[in-house]
């Protein structure tokens, strides 16, 4: 192994250990990393790390990216990988300098969230089937919905951390950060009955949700069952936990909630990064605007 490679492996147990980076972040980030290792080695470049992280190679990993096409979005990752994995070599002393200050991400137009509207979201109704399977779904939906949590956070749920009497959740977020998070009623009353069939069955797995085989449930099982609820109220092609989540955003910023309560809700770390709800909400208010008074000018989009 040479030194490049033995350095990414304890960068990513660092990522792991340290920085309770996800799994998919490490995985990420290990691509990343193999993607450098492999154009330093078409182009002859030494696998030491202070070779390899010299500014004219790093430019021209980057100016290879661009050639070949990758989005932007993917660029910015790698760039931020690399920022990362240099910091942590200055940390370990392997390199002097921090070198890859001079690379600057291209600049991303961030993507408006996709979410229901209000009506869509009234429309996801419990199953009138008194099933086991069935309340699980139906439980799953309304803590989405109801608090606007992660997929991989309601994945980690367990029954402690559910408060019944305060109507709360606790929840690890990125990084294992917690957080108390109000719940709805109609949320613990789907969870109650979820839970009765659990008992009936013998379940003393400490996991909130379970799979058939009184597992954790994973992500995928869950995504699986977000997308088909999702799809009998809505027509658009993103049906994933997110959207369940950016329509508990959206709808609590239009019924005037405090943009940083918001914040606190989601567990989200910089306030910019809710503020983008906010863009939503004034289109919304364009449209019925537009729609709605006399006067307006109207477009044939409108």
């Amino acid at each position: 192994m040479n030194e490049l490679h033995a350095t990414t492996e304890r960068f990513l147990e660092y990522l792991k250990k340290e920085k309770n980076f996800s799994d998919h972040s490490i995985k990420a980030y290990a691509i990343d990393l193999q993607q450098l290792s492999d154009f330093c080695t078409e182009k002859r470049i030494d696998l030491d790390v202070t070779a390899v992280m010299q500014k004219p190679v790093l430019r021209g990993f980057i100016m290879r990216l661009s050639a070949d096409q990758k989005k932007s979005r993917s660029i910015a990752r790698k760039i931020a990988c690399l920022k990362s994995f240099a910091k942590y070599c200055v940390k370990q002393k392997i390199l002097a300098v921090n070198t890859v200050k001079v690379l600057v991400a291209p600049k991303l137009d961030k993507p408006l969230p996709v979410f229901l509207t209000k009506n869509q979201a009234e429309h996801l109704q419990p199953k009138a089937e008194n099933t086991l399977e069935s309340t699980r779904n139906d439980t799953i939906i309304e803590f989405f919905y109801g608090c606007g949590i992660r997929v991989s956070e309601l994945q980690g749920l367990n029954l402690n951390d559910i408060n019944v009497r305060n109507l709360t959740i606790r929840v690890f977020g990125k990084g294992r950060k917690e957080r108390i998070v109000p719940v709805t009623k109609d949320a613990i009353s789907a969870m109650e009955r979820y839970r009765s069939h659990c008992r009936n069955t013998g379940d003393i797995n400490p996991a909130l949700f379970v799979n058939g085989h009184g597992e954790r449930i994973s992500v995928r099982q869950i995504s699986r069952i977000v997308n088909k609820r999702l799809s009998e109220v809505s027509q658009q092609k993103k049906r994933s936990p997110h959207v369940l989540r950016h329509s508990f955003a959206t709808h609590l910023l239009d019924e005037g909630a405090d943009i940083r309560a918001v914040k606190e809700l989601l567990g989200h770390s910089s306030l910019s990064t809710t503020q983008i709800y906010t863009h939503i909400s004034k289109e919304h208010i364009s449209k019925v605007y537009k729609q709605a008074h006399p006067r307006a000018v109207r477009t044939d989009n409108d």
